[in-house]
């Protein structure tokens, strides 16, 4: 009798043990937003392992066993409401104490409070019989009907989900439904009776469930909530992502801009569905920027990352997960180097070059001040139309992109630079064709400031050769000079947001360059070409239609045949 009794205390005591532990790292730390509903049905529960175990002891603590077995109907007529609220919450009905879910414990608790009175009328056995009889049976028919509700519920939420293992949902079925399924099918005759068995079952589910499921986590919540704030129509892309920064949710522009369908990236980090996002802050506060991959090449875009609350007038605004918002800054932010460079052009180098001309104008008969007067004006004159080309073409890109033939291009500027500089050797190597979806007048342009500067800047006589590589995954154009190559202040410029009164360039032709470069989504990079020179390397994203042929070379000019 002894031995038999002190084995059940101690199984009562491990499932007392087990749900404690379980409720105490649910309320641990209550910021998400499901865990107080999670604490209440496995503290519920606790309560429930707590009073069976103190039945175990006649008289002890205080307390008959009488009473403390009694007393066990509170957690079983509560717990289905409470697990009813936690599913709700869970799938993005509201975490919150609603009057309809008051409505829902108060229809539990009258079968209870009827039993009261009838005990406290000190009625006959027959009395009692007859009516503590109807008030189980109604006990137990609203205990099926919400119990049933809540699984069928999370079941059909839980099963569909990308982010919920379907193993999470039997798990957390399993553990709610024990002491009621377990208690109902072994007798109280053995050391391990159907409650106490039921309960050990219920602690050791949640206790797996807890540490390897998002049980607190309030994903399905927020993504219900951001589903309805998040405008299909926005121009700028939304994503939503949980505590952990794994996506949501996202609205169509996103889909569109990152190529992918959020089917599809649901449950998967930030890092790995927008590219460059890694190691950003995404705390809720002011706007940052950032570099990022997208189906259009590498953009700039401005995020601003704001916590997502309960719906307004459905309790105290607590956030449930994080909304990012992306906002292309490229065009932008290029229209302000650009404003920025030629407002220095014209107060830096313009001014400078005038001063010169001024300072020799009164002694224009001396042949050294006539040559320096026309040496300055000239270089004047080719900035500024240098200044004005970069305008038009900006100005000219503005419209909806075109399919463009680089290999073409490329072509065609290296003849021109052939014409224009006889004594020099441009060559070519290039596919037959490589197209993209770009501006003609942007591609063109770039092609030519980096062919014009690899001319002027080489040994005398210059040797420039052009590639455009179309077998790496990533088509290439290369652009490689024997000069004294580009100084790396000039570099270093190219990559800061802005110009400094104390840091010019020396022109608005690698300027342009960059700005080409961010139109089109393109990555430019600079690599030494030996002893002297410099490979300009930009690489495209935006192809169009793939190579048709393999390269062609020995498209040469200067002192070379074509």
């Amino acid at each position: 009798m002894l031995p038999a009794l002190v084995a059940s205390l101690a199984l009562d005591a491990v499932a007392v043990s087990l749900l404690a532990w379980v409720t105490w790292r649910s309320v641990r730390d209550r910021s998400p937003p499901n865990a107080v509903p999670f604490a209440l049905v496995a503290g519920g529960l606790s309560l429930w392992a707590s009073l069976s175990l103190l039945s175990e002891f006649p008289n002890a603590w205080g307390i008959g066993s009488n009473l403390a077995a009694v007393a066990q109907v509170v957690p079983v007529v509560f717990l289905p409401g409470v697990w009813v609220v936690y599913v709700l919450g869970y799938t993005g009905r509201e975490t919150g104490f609603t009057r309809p879910r008051a409505a829902m414990f108060a229809l539990l608790a009258f079968p209870l409070v009827v039993a009261a009175v009838t005990f406290g009328s000190d009625p006959t056995a027959e009395e009692l019989r007859r009516s503590i009889a109807p008030l189980v049976a109604t006990e137990l028919v609203l205990l099926f009907v919400v119990y049933a509700y809540a699984a069928v519920v999370f079941l059909r939420y839980g099963w569909n989900h990308g982010r919920i293992s379907r193993t999470q949902v039997l798990v957390q079925l399993g553990a709610i439904s024990a002491p009621y399924v377990v208690g109902g099918w072994l007798d109280g005759s053995s050391v391990a009776d159907g409650v106490t068995s039921g309960l050990l079952v219920s602690g050791g589910l949640l206790a797996v469930a807890i540490r390897r499921y998002p049980v607190l986590t309030g994903f399905p919540k927020a993504e219900y909530v951001a589903r309805s704030r998040v405008v299909e129509s926005l121009r700028e892309a939304v994503v939503v992502v949980d505590w952990n920064a794994h996506v949501l949710d996202a609205n169509a522009t996103a889909e569109d801009l990152f190529g992918w369908s959020t089917r599809e990236v649901v449950g998967t980090p930030l890092a790995s569905a927008v590219e460059g996002m890694d190691g950003d802050d995404l705390s809720a506060g002011s706007p940052d920027s950032v570099s990022l991959r997208t189906t259009k090449g590498r953009r700039r875009f401005q995020f601003t990352v704001s916590d997502v609350e309960r719906e307004a007038g459905e309790g105290d605004g607590e956030p449930v997960a994080r909304t990012i918002v992306f906002r292309d800054v490229t065009d932008r932010r290029t229209r302000e180097q650009r404003l920025s460079v030629l407002n220095r052009v014209l107060r830096h180098n313009a001014r400078n070059k005038l001063d010169v001309i001024l300072a020799h104008a009164d002694r224009i008969e001396n042949d050294e001040h006539r040559t320096a007067i026309r040496n300055s004006a000239a270089d004047l004159a080719s900035v500024s139309r240098k200044a004005r080309s970069a305008e038009a073409v900006m100005a000219d890109s503005s419209g909806a992109p075109s399919t463009v033939d680089v290999a073409a291009v490329v072509r065609e500027v290296a003849d021109t630079a052939r014409e224009e500089h006889p004594e020099s050797s441009v060559s070519v190597t290039a596919p037959d064709r490589l197209r993209l979806t770009a501006s003609r007048t942007v591609v063109r342009r770039l092609v030519t400031e980096l062919v014009e500067n690899a001319v002027v800047h080489s040994a005398d006589p210059a040797r420039v050769d052009v590639d455009v590589d179309a077998t790496a995954d990533v088509p290439e154009l290369r652009v490689t000079d024997d000069g004294p190559g580009i100084p790396e202040r000039e570099r270093d410029l190219l990559t800061e947001p802005s110009e400094t009164q104390l840091e010019h360039g020396l022109g608005v032709g690698l300027w342009f360059v960059n700005w080409a470069v961010s139109r089109l989504g393109a990555e430019l990079e600079f690599e030494s070409a030996g002893a002297t020179g410099t490979t300009v390397v930009v690489r495209f994203h935006r192809t169009a239609e793939p190579t048709a042929e393999g390269p062609r070379d020995g498209d040469r000019g200067g002192g070379e045949a074509r």
